[in-house]
C-alpha cells in the first residue's frame, strides 16, 4: 500500500483532506478539529508501519474520526478528573473512588510523537508543518523560502528517522516539538535582578508555566510531557518557585502563580470597542481641545515641531483613556490593592501572553507601556529628569531597544536623550552617540538642515508640566469618564476569564483584555478623522514623553 515516499506522501495529503471535510461536515461543534484528524492520520501510520494491512483506508480513517469525536465529547462533558502523564490526577469535585485511568493515546502513537520531538529543527519543522497542521509541501516550501525538492528531501529523511527510533515507549505530548512562548508583564516594580521578568530565560521557563497553570502538577509529569529528564527540569522549577512565578504544594505539586492568557484573547472584543472609539470620536476630541487649545499657545509647546506637538497630544490622551478604561473595572480592590512584597526588593503582580504557533505580536493594538524610568544626579531624592516610553502602533520605542548595536539600560537611554535638553544631565557613555543614526531611524532624534542632531520627542520642563498641562489633564479625566465610563464598563462586564484559585491576586483578572484595545482604537480614529491640527504619520511617532529640571533652577 505505501509504495515510494512521493506515493506516501500524496496519499497522506489526500487523506488529511478528507479527514477535514468530513470532520466539518459530520462534527461542526468540536473545537478541535485539528485535533482529531492528526489523531486518526497518526493512528493510520502507526498501524501501517507495523505491518498491518488496511484494506479500505478511508473507511478505517472515518471509524478513528468517530472515536476521537467520542472521546472529545466525553472530556468535554467530564472534567472531574485532571490526569497527568505521570497518573497524578487532581480532584476536583467527584466522589471517592470514582477515579478512572483513561488511556489517550497509545503506545505507538505516543512514541510517533516523542520522535518528533527528537528531531531537529530542519526536519522537525517541516514534519509538523506537513503530519502535524495538514499543510501543503508547496505551502511549507513557500513559507519557509526553500525549494520544493528540499521540503520532501527533509520529510523523507525524518521520517526514516523516526521509524529508526520507534524502540522505547516515553509519552511525549505536543508542546514537546511545538513549544509556545510566553511574554511576561507586570504591575510594579521589578526586582534587584529584573524579575520576574529575567526568570523567563527561553521557552522551558515558558511552557512549565504553561502545563502548571490549570492544575498543580508534579515535576515528573512535567519533564515526561515535555519530553526532557526531570534532572534539568527540577532546578528550573525550583528557580521560578523561589522567584514566586510558581508555588509548591506540601505534597510536591508545582503550579503557576501568575495570571496567564492567549495572545489571541488578549484584546477582548475588538470590533465593540472600535464601535465605540467611532461612536466618540469627535466628542473626546472636543473635550481634549477645549482644554488643551489654550496651552498650545505658550511658547515652549510653540517652539516645538508639529511631530512633537502632535506626539504630547497624543501622549497625554493615551495616558487619560488609559486611567479611564482602569477607573471602569470591576475587579474588586483594585484601586487599594497593595503590591505584594516579592525576593530582591520586588514587588508585583504578573501577567503572561501565551504566543502559539510562531505567531508573536501581530495585533495592531498591542503594545506596552508606558515604562517610566527616572534619573537623579544627586542621592538626595530630587529627580533631574524622567520618561514616560510606551510602545505601541503609533511608533517604535522600547521594544525596539534591545535591537541597538549596544546594549543599553533605559536609565542610559534617559540619560542620552537628556543630553540634548537644556539641563544639567550628563550623558555619561560616550559610545551611545554611535547610535544616532539608529536613533533617527526610530524617529526620535533628528537631524536638522544645518547639521546638528536634536531631540524629536516632547519635553517640557517640571514647573511647566506641573504647572499647566497636569492641571488641565484632571480637568479633561473628569469629563471624559462622564461621557465613556458607562460605555467601558459593559465592555469589561461582558468579558469573564477562568482563572484558576491558586494565581495570585486571582480575582483582579476575572475580567483582565476585555478593553485592551479601544484606547489605541480611540486614537487611531482620531487622527484617521484628521481631527488633530498637527499631521500624523502611523508607526513614525513613538509616544515617549520627557520632563526634566530645568538648567536655571539649580
Amino acid at each position: 500500500m505505501i509504495g515510494s515516499d512521493k506515493e506516501f506522501e500524496k496519499q497522506c495529503e489526500e487523506y488529511l483532506s478528507y479527514l477535514y471535510s468530513l470532520a466539518r461536515r459530520l462534527y461542526p461543534d468540536c473545537l478541535d478539529t485539528d485535533s482529531l484528524v492528526q489523531e486518526a492520520l497518526a493512528a493510520l501510520i502507526v498501524k501501517i508501519r507495523k505491518g498491518e494491512k488496511v484494506e479500505y483506508p478511508k473507511g478505517f480513517l472515518t471509524a478513528v474520526l468517530k472515536n476521537q469525536y467520542n472521546g472529545w465529547l466525553r472530556e468535554k462533558y467530564k472534567r472531574d478528573i485532571v490526569e497527568y502523564s505521570d497518573t497524578t490526577f487532581c480532584d476536583t469535585d467527584i466522589v471517592p473512588g470514582d477515579k478512572e485511568k483513561k488511556e489517550y493515546l497509545t503506545e505507538e502513537y505516543a512514541s510517533v510523537r516523542r520522535e518528533i520531538g527528537r528531531l531537529i529543527r530542519i526536519y522537525r519543522e517541516v514534519t509538523v508543518r506537513h503530519y502535524v497542521h495538514g499543510q501543503t509541501v508547496e505551502q511549507i516550501a513557500r513559507e519557509l523560502g526553500i525549494p520544493r525538492g528540499t521540503v520532501l528531501s527533509r520529510l523523507s529523511s525524518a521520517r526514516n528517522q523516526i521509524k529508526e527510533g520507534l524502540d522505547t515507549m516515553e509519552k511525549y505530548a505536543q508542546i514537546s516539538y511545538e513549544p509556545k512562548s510566553v511574554a511576561i508583564e507586570i504591575w510594579g516594580n521589578t526586582g534587584l535582578a529584573g524579575e520576574p521578568l529575567s526568570l523567563i530565560r527561553s521557552d522551558i521557563e515558558s511552557n512549565i508555566l504553561i502545563l502548571a497553570y490549570e492544575n498543580p502538577v508534579s515535576v515528573r509529569g512535567i519533564a515526561d510531557t515535555m519530553g526532557m529528564p526531570s534532572a534539568y527540569i527540577e532546578p528550573i522549577i525550583d528557580t521560578l518557585v523561589r522567584g514566586e512565578l510558581m508555588g509548591r504544594t506540601a505534597s510536591g505539586l508545582v503550579y503557576t502563580r501568575c495570571f496567564m492568557q492567549r495572545y489571541e484573547d488578549a484584546f477582548g472584543d475588538i470590533p465593540a470597542q472600535e464601535k465605540l472609539a467611532k461612536e466618540y470620536a469627535v466628542q473626546v476630541w472636543e473635550i481634549v481641545w477645549k482644554y488643551f487649545e489654550p496651552l498650545t499657545k505658550r511658547e515652549l509647546f510653540s517652539k516645538m515641531s508639529e511631530k512633537q506637538k502632535a506626539t504630547l497630544l497624543l501622549f497625554f490622551m493615551n495616558q487619560m483613556l488609559s486611567e479611564i478604561v482602569h477607573k471602569c473595572r470591576p475587579d474588586i480592590g483594585i484601586e487599594t490593592l497593595q503590591l505584594p512584597e516579592r525576593p530582591n526588593a520586588g514587588r508585583w503582580l504578573a501577567t503572561g501572553t501565551v504566543f502559539e504557533n510562531g505567531k508573536y505580536r501581530d495585533n495592531r493594538y498591542d503594545g506596552s507601556g508606558p515604562v517610566y524610568v527616572a534619573y537623579s544626579k544627586e542621592c538626595d531624592g530630587n529627580v533631574d529628569c524622567q520618561m514616560f516610553d510606551c510602545q505601541s502602533l503609533f511608533g517604535e520605542a522600547h521594544w525596539a531597544y534591545g535591537n541597538l548595536k549596544y546594549n543599553c539600560s533605559l536609565q542610559s537611554i534617559l540619560r542620552f536623550y537628556a543630553s540634548f535638553l537644556p539641563c544639567e544631565v550628563k550623558n555619561e557613555n560616550e559610545l551611545l552617540y554611535e547610535l544616532i543614526p539608529e536613533f533617527e531611524q526610530l524617529n526620535i532624534l533628528k537631524r536638522e538642515a544645518s547639521g546638528e542632531i536634536v531631540l524629536d520627542i516632547p519635553a517640557l520642563p517640571f514647573e511647566e508640566a506641573k504647572e499647566y498641562w497636569e492641571p488641565a489633564c484632571e480637568t479633561i479625566k473628569k469629563e471624559l469618564y462622564k461621557l465613556l465610563s458607562g460605555e467601558i464598563k459593559l465592555l469589561w462586564c461582558k468579558r469573564k476569564n477562568r482563572v484558576p484559585k491558586h494565581v495570585d491576586e486571582s480575582a483582579l483578572f476575572l475580567h483582565a483584555g476585555a478593553a485592551s484595545a479601544y484606547v489605541k482604537a480611540q486614537l487611531v480614529e482620531i487622527v484617521e478623522r484628521k481631527l488633530m491640527p498637527y499631521p500624523v504619520i502611523i508607526g513614525k511617532i513613538p509616544l515617549i514623553y520627557i520632563t526634566y529640571r530645568r538648567r536655571e533652577e539649580m
